[in-house]
């Protein structure tokens, strides 16, 4: 498909013959990721992830790893990247997670090399750091409570009346802070990771979050290629978002990796357009040569003699 961008009347022909989309969709979906790789610098597939980092108007900074990976390794992915920036940063990160990338907003304290990105999620530590992140997570609860419910460990029925949701949730928490004290343990007398109990309910809770709600082997195998360089990866940092990111920006709570209500994400402080041209997309990377010219004379000024 990359290949045929470079003609998009050949393009918008293959399009719409293999998808059976009508002309005008076709010319549109191929226009939309020929903006996409102009931005971008390439387009991105299985083999080949693109991260790209832009500010956003409240002056923090949103980061986008574009992998078409299915939302279930994504998810892992997410999770264990907002893990590894906690531990590295000391700082909770709003994330999402959709079927063709994961998002990362980001404070303005948070400087490092957009490439390192790929290396933060090691192989061999990837089951642990995301079982850790899966904890913090609000899948766990939900599979909690639903693995609770099937092994009848909580009451469904009582005095001849369905148990309201409402008390189901606070039965499970109680159930949970007995068999998992840690789960539930204030953070701050919580030292390095939490201590996982040896209880089926545990252990099947767990395993539904890492091998259901996500995909352990998906990301196993995607940190194996990143570190082999069988995936390739590319970086780049823009002025504004570039048109494939405008997906997993206006992800809606399904996406969520977090518990942050969607009014109160960073997400909302990032301003794009609905729509650009290729030509227009390739100029999201680019420096405006007056303002480095402005810079230098600044700096040349600054640094003469007393």
């Amino acid at each position: 498909m990359e290949r045929r961008l470079a003609d998009p009347a050949a393009a918008s022909a293959w399009v719409a013959a293999e998808c059976a989309l009508p002309e005008a969709g076709a010319r549109q979906l191929v226009e939309y990721l020929a903006a996409g790789r102009a931005a971008l610098g390439a387009m991105p597939t299985a083999d080949t992830l693109v991260a790209e980092r832009f500010f956003d108007e409240a002056g923090g900074m949103q980061l986008v790893v574009h992998a078409p990976l299915g939302a279930r390794t994504n998810r892992a992915f997410g999770l264990a990247l907002r893990k590894r920036f906690c531990r590295t940063f000391d700082f909770e990160l709003q994330a999402a997670a959709n079927d063709d990338g994961v998002l990362l907003s980001l404070g303005a304290q948070h400087a490092f090399p957009l490439e390192s990105i790929f290396e933060l999620v090691r192989p061999a530590t990837a089951v642990d750091v995301l079982t850790q992140a899966a904890l913090q997570a609000p899948m766990f609860g939900v599979r909690w409570r639903w693995n609770a419910m099937v092994a009848l460990a909580l009451p469904r029925m009582r005095g001849g009346r369905k148990v309201a949701p409402q008390l189901q949730r606070m039965a499970a928490e109680d159930l949970l802070g007995g068999i998992f004290p840690d789960q539930l343990a204030c953070g701050e007398n919580i030292v390095g990771d939490r201590e996982i109990p040896d209880h089926p309910l545990v252990r099947q809770t767990i395993a539904d979050c890492l091998h259901e709600a996500m995909d352990i082997d998906g990301l196993e195998a995607l940190l194996a290629g990143l570190d082999s360089g069988a995936i390739e990866v590319t970086a780049c940092e823009l002025t504004e978002p570039s048109p494939l990111a405008l997906e997993i920006l206006s992800a809606r709570p399904y996406a969520f990796l977090d518990d942050a209500p969607l009014e109160e994400r960073r997400t909302q402080a990032v301003l794009a357009r609905r729509w650009m041209d290729p030509q227009s997309a390739g100029e999201l990377g680019k420096l405006d040569l007056g303002a480095i010219e402005k810079v230098r004379g600044e700096i040349s000024a600054n640094s003469g003699p007393e």
